[in-house]
């Protein structure tokens, strides 16, 4: 199917346009001339797409194009700026029902250009080839596939889609695996500290207080029997040092009353000696009242007149001093006799407390006695009826469980972490790396059911495109080219158009491409800059 007869008016650079191509059309002219306004506007006829925002020539409203194909099929589309599009289909002069979907049929996508997909990125060219393999499959495949519908763009066509969840996992996968490796550090470090061979289980039940409560126990018993015999074998020397200690304590009384009586006989002399003292001011009291107011007569008569009465006022005032410490010394006196009578009872007592004293100490003498002779009886019972029990065993069997129970937090710690932490991170690790598995097989098994479009075409588990085993951004210029006209050939639809755009930089490849095109069954549109040249269109074959 071909175009047999196009109109254009007032769209893009094209102001009014009517001719009937033929099977190979050179359209040629300078830049702006129109040549890619003609192949924009076949593209709008067929898909209603706009490679620009503007599209109706600069100062009119309307845009009209018209497409008459070789088998009667006839298209008006309108674009217009104040009112909405206009678009209409007629087939042997009858109405077409569902316009759009029913042009879309006639091309896959777009008109084909093999030189602008040669200029394309390798992306974007794996995308349109990914595009033309025809692979049904639904998001319920993917989740039984996986179990779940995992991120991913699911616009783009399958391959690409199952590459981007390999990616989504494999870069999961690699971030658990990196837990799971600190993890497993993390262990072996806790290992490092256990004892070899470490088992909590085994020490986890043990009671360390009932271990050590049969150690006490032991270490008692022995210890009772140490004491008896020790007992037995000092009851005589222990009575030698009471009987010593005794002798000391009584000897040690003695000299404590001797310097009772020292201190008690010293302290009458002394009060006797004040009370000697006090009764001496007492008996001068009138001598030194005399000698005094005397003195002061004298000193009297010396002064002036004016401190007669001052020196009167002195002289009460010696009086008064002297009278006041003689009543002092009175009270003295009688608390001295008090103080001194208290002593002599005491020193006279004194004798007898001692007396006591020392009977109190030959009583503790002969009851301590007794006291270890008890004790030796009792410690000869002790030696009847307790065994001696080596406490090593028991000993080293409770430092072994305290010293291996103190390991065990860390035991448990260590179970815990591989449980709780590295378990689940393991199985999701490996669950991860089945699908990536999967994610890797399937393309495999879905290419086997995708129909190539061109023959040496293959693609890798990768989502890679090769042409005989080269990867096509591995392919030299002319090995591109060719690929690209027979992509375009398989990709076109009923409609059999396509478009060689950038027709003056192929050199050599003219007329190779001419002869190619002179063969097939297809119609070409090659656009051709020409510098000061208006749009011009050349049939090379009707």
């Amino acid at each position: 199917m071909h175009i047999k007869r196009i109109e254009i008016k007032n769209w893009l650079g094209i102001k009014e346009l009517l001719f009937s191509p033929g099977k190979i059309n050179v359209v040629s002219g300078d830049s702006g001339a129109g040549k890619t306004s003609l192949v924009e506007a076949l593209e709008k006829v067929f898909t209603n797409k706009n490679r620009r925002t503007e599209v109706i020539r600069h100062g009119t409203g309307e845009a009209e194009l018209f497409v008459e194909l070789d088998d009667g099929l006839q298209t008006t589309r309108k674009v217009r700026s104040e009112k909405t599009d206009y678009l209409k289909i007629k087939h042997d002069s009858k109405a077409v029902a569902n316009t759009e979907a029913f042009l879309k049929k006639l091309i896959n996508g777009e008109i084909f250009r093999p030189i602008e997909f040669v200029q394309k990125s390798l992306k974007e060219q794996t995308e349109i080839i990914l595009n033309m393999l025809a692979i049904d499959w639904t998001v319920e495949d993917i989740k039984s596939w996986f179990g779940e519908v995992p991120e991913a763009d699911y616009q783009a066509h399958i391959l690409q889609i199952l590459k981007q969840i390999e990616s989504l996992y494999y870069f999961e996968r690699e971030s658990i695996n990196r837990e799971i490796n600190i993890l497993r550090a993390n262990i072996e470090g806790i290992k490092r500290d256990l004892p070899p061979n470490y088992d909590g289980a085994e020490w986890r039940d043990v009671n360390l207080q009932s271990l050590y409560r049969k150690l006490s126990e032991a270490e008692e018993s022995n210890k009772r029997l140490k004491e008896a015999q020790a007992v037995i074998d000092s009851l005589s020397i222990r009575i030698e040092d009471i009987k010593q200690r005794s002798a000391n304590a009584a000897e040690a009384k003695r000299l404590e009353y001797n310097r009772q009586r020292d201190l008690l006989a010293g302290t009458v002399k002394r009060l006797e000696d004040r009370i000697a003292d006090e009764q001496i001011k007492i008996n001068d009291v009138d001598i030194r009242i005399s000698s005094e107011q005397t003195r002061l007569d004298a000193e009297l008569q010396q002064a002036i007149e004016r401190l007669k009465l001052q020196y009167q006022t002195k002289k009460q005032l010696v009086k008064d001093e002297i009278q006041q410490e003689a009543e002092q010394a009175r009270a003295f006196i009688a608390e001295y006799r008090e103080q001194a009578a208290e002593k002599k009872t005491a020193l006279a007592n004194i004798g007898e407390l001692e007396q006591k004293d020392l009977a109190k100490i030959a009583d503790h003498e002969a009851s301590q006695i007794a006291l270890e002779r008890q004790k030796s009886g009792n410690a000869e019972a002790v030696l009847a009826e307790t065994v001696w029990t080596d406490t090593e065993p028991l000993a080293t069997a409770a430092q072994t469980a305290a010293e291996m129970k103190e390991y065990l937090r860390e035991w448990e710690r260590m179970n815990e972490i591989i449980k709780e932490k590295l378990a689940p991170k393991e199985a999701r690790s490996a669950d991860l790396t089945e699908k990536i598995q999967k994610a890797r097989e399937l393309p495999k098994e879905l290419l086997k059911t995708a129909a190539l479009p061109v023959d040496g075409l293959s693609v890798d588990a990768q989502g890679r495109i090769r042409i005989n085993d080269t990867l096509i951004d591995g392919l030299s210029e002319g090995e591109a080219l060719d690929f690209a006209f027979k992509l375009a050939k398989a990709q076109a639809g009923q409609l059999k158009v396509i478009c060689v755009d950038g027709w003056q930089n192929l050199g050599s490849k003219q007329r190779e491409i001419i002869e190619a095109a002179k063969q097939d069954d297809y119609q070409y549109f090659v656009l051709e800059t020409v510098d000061g040249k208006d749009l011009n269109i050349d049939i090379l074959e009707g």
